[in-house]
């Protein structure tokens, strides 16, 4: 997330989507604006309602009844209709990586039930049991999602019954571009929803985004961000044991319905959008390290391989790459 903000800024945190939620609130442009707290409020209270509307988890949500629900044609409040859409595009965008209809998939792989953090296994210990080669992940042969479509001004979302929508992360990104409008009054801003994060702000100031390590949880690189968004895919966050020991994750190969293991742990993208950074920087990972850099050449990125090396790439390739020295996947913690 970005840096220490001044003692001006609101500094807003909590739970929830299943992840950590930070919103920052500078000054208003204009008396019109309001004040920083009342706009921290209606973002956190925004951010409340999308996830009442989006979680797979919930079973009162919207997304719960439609994914339920046996017609093909559903009606559809505009927020579903707004996140369905953006779902789209991230699949349209990656050519079907980015698949919003893995929801079957992603159950069988172990995710069933809302995120905890008993259920993470340490990344380096996941590298070290049984996994498949790393290899890069292909779009499936029947691309479902391409038979969803969203009639926005109709209110209606239609899809063949049985095919059920996961936003998924990139609804995160989606969820943080629509708080970002929340705050357009305001002089700085950002909106980090669990590590896609959109800055914005009248005043043009930059501001610094912290990358932190895919297998420490502390700073590796910094992006300097005016007005627009970064976001960050990776293995670490949810990364479990699944029912025969092996070593399952969230982010799946469209091809096979698995995890996917590429060769990169890690990968971070800049965008102007939250939901075009989530998009490039899954797609990025997905691909693995041959062809990431293609993926983030356009606004920059960060990858992180397997190894522990680290890459800038695109605007942010002036640094030079490093190296991480990583401990053996057997070494105990107190010798870390």
């Amino acid at each position: 997330m970005t840096s220490a903000p001044s003692s001006d800024v609101v500094d807003r945190a909590f739970e929830l989507m299943g992840t950590h939620i930070r919103v920052l609130v500078g000054e208003p442009s204009s008396a019109e604006a309001g004040s920083p707290e009342d706009a921290a409020d209606r973002v956190e209270e925004f951010l409340g309602v999308y996830n009442e509307t989006m979680s797979r988890f919930r079973p009162d949500s919207e997304l719960t009844r439609l994914n339920e629900d046996q017609r093909e044609e559903i009606p559809a409040s505009p927020l579903m209709c707004s996140a369905i859409a953006a779902a789209l595009a991230a699949a349209e965008q990656s050519e079907g990586l980015v698949d919003p209809t893995l929801l079957s998939e992603l159950e069988a792989a172990g995710y069933r039930d809302h995120w905890t953090a008993e259920n993470r296994v340490e990344l380096r210990e996941a590298l070290a049991a049984d996994r498949p080669a790393p290899s890069p992940a292909e779009v499936a042969q029947t691309s479902r999602w391409r038979e969803i479509s969203v009639d926005e001004a109709a209110g209606l979302v239609r899809r063949p019954r049985g095919v059920r929508i996961d936003t998924g992360g990139t609804g995160k990104g989606h969820a943080a571009d629509l708080a970002g409008e929340l705050l357009s009054g305001f002089e700085t801003w950002a909106v980090d929803c669990g590590g896609d994060v959109k800055i914005g702000g009248n005043s043009g100031v930059e501001r610094q985004v912290q990358v932190l390590g895919a297998f420490e949880d502390a700073q590796i690189e910094t992006i300097t961000v005016r007005g627009g968004a970064v976001a960050t895919s990776g293995l670490n966050s949810r990364i479990w044991r699944d029912e025969h020991g092996n070593s399952a994750h969230h982010l799946l190969n469209p091809a096979t319905g698995q995890p996917a293991f590429s060769g990169l742990v890690a990968a971070t993208a800049a965008a102007p959008t939250a939901v075009e950074a989530e998009t490039l920087a899954k797609v990025a990972l997905l691909k693995g390290p041959a062809a990431a850099t293609s993926v983030l050449s356009r606004f920059g990125g960060i990858t992180v391989d397997e190894d522990g090396t680290v890459e800038r790439i695109g605007q942010l390739a002036a640094a030079p790459r490093v190296r991480i020295k990583m401990p053996s996947p057997n070494t105990s913690k107190g010798n870390q």
